[in-house]
């Protein structure tokens, strides 16, 4: 058996995060924010939501975080 090693370079409580577009990565930081106001979730907890909201739905977590911002502006008109 190989012993487990951990990346102490990272901080223990980061989410982890895939690599966007700055464009892209706007677009789920602003998801992030609404989920994180309306269903006051943690960072974390937002961010993991959206990633399997995208998951389920077999699309990139950049569209589902554009299609959660499209509905919550028609909503808050």
């Amino acid at each position: 058996m190989r012993p487990i090693t951990t990346d102490t370079s990272a901080p223990i409580s980061s989410t982890p995060r895939i690599l966007l577009s700055p464009s892209d990565q706007k677009l789920v930081d602003s998801a992030r924010d609404i989920l994180m106001h309306q269903r006051d979730l943690s960072e974390e907890q937002a961010y993991t939501l959206l990633l399997e909201m995208a998951e389920k739905r077999k699309t990139g977590v950049a569209d589902i975080s554009s299609q959660l911002i499209n509905i919550t502006k028609r909503l808050t008109v």
